[in-house]
């Protein structure tokens, strides 16, 4: 007789089916691949789990740190990354900079530590979402991470406080790399796209929203599969991609900005030919009257 690999079920009768991955890492493969990342490289993953080792081994990586504000590893906090300057050739975040205080500074610190690419998986900025939120379907501020994690832990700095949902657009990117960084190029790409990576329990929990009680009508499995079949159909054309809730940025440093030079250490403005001669002599002419 053929043994068979049944699905846990919880205390409330619900087959614990793994979220499906397909199009998060179809995302993440075809992003790594336009920014010709060697996998064969280390990768610094901040806020990381297990789930975030099996995704970046499932695209290739082989050499992977994981890293968390509290765990028996590698303790970092993003917002103030306790390593040198390009400590690693990329590092990854995967939902974890909505749950900053400051998601813009972890940003930054990302790419500090990163010697050639900083990447992260989080909430997009579209009308459409902003439409969701506005008639109910989503919440500004996660609770159901909170209550789901026995109230002391999974919001805000992974505390108990529920954290705000930081939601980015390409230009909110730009904006918080070049204003961390003037100093330095850099690549932005921003690839916004529809994924609803959510497991039955996730749906049910989310009582703050419409969501759960339409999880309740149609029951959360066939609402996963309607969900599955509409990202299918939105992520065909650019246009409805656009508006989906999910954004994949890549920031690839370059060069420093043609402005800039290093002296004694420090990244400093390039003094303009014959400034400094003429603003010395005009102190001369001040101080001999």
């Amino acid at each position: 007789m053929n043994e068979v690999n049944q699905l846990p079920v919880a205390d409330d009768g619900l087959l614990h089916t793994p979220k499906e991955k397909h199009c998060l890492l179809k995302v993440i493969r075809r992003q790594l691949e336009a920014c010709e990342v060697d996998l064969e490289q280390p990768v610094l993953v901040v806020g990381g789990s297990q789930e975030d080792m099996e995704i970046l081994t499932a695209c290739g990586f082989s050499r992977i740190v994981l890293s968390n504000l509290r765990t028996t590893g590698m303790a970092l906090d993003v917002e103030e990354i306790a390593l040198p300057d390009d400590s690693y050739p990329v590092v990854f975040a995967h939902a974890v900079l909505h749950h900053c205080r400051c998601p813009q500074k972890a940003v930054g610190e990302m790419v500090r530590v990163s010697q050639k690419h900083a990447f992260f998986l989080e909430p997009n900025n579209s009308w459409a979402l902003r439409t969701l939120v506005r008639f109910g379907y989503s919440f500004p501020y996660e609770l159901a991470a909170v209550a789901g994690n026995g109230y002391d832990r999974g919001g805000m700095r992974n505390g108990p406080i529920p954290n705000y949902i930081y939601r980015w657009m390409e230009e909110s990117v730009r904006a918080s790399v070049f204003a961390y960084h003037p100093e330095r190029q850099f690549q932005v790409r921003a690839y916004p796209y529809w994924d609803f990576y959510v497991s039955e329990e996730d749906l049910l929990s989310r009582r703050e929203s419409r969501v759960a009680s339409l999880a309740q009508k149609l029951g959360p499995r066939l609402l996963i599969t309607l969900l599955h079949f509409a990202q299918t159909i939105l992520n065909v054309l650019p246009l409805s991609r656009s508006q989906g809730n999910k954004i994949f940025c890549a920031i690839s440093k370059g060069q420093l900005q043609p402005w800039i030079e290093i002296r004694d250490g420090q990244y400093c403005l390039k003094r303009r030919s014959g400034h400094g001669d003429a603003a010395e002599g005009k102190r001369n002419e001040v101080a001999h009257g």
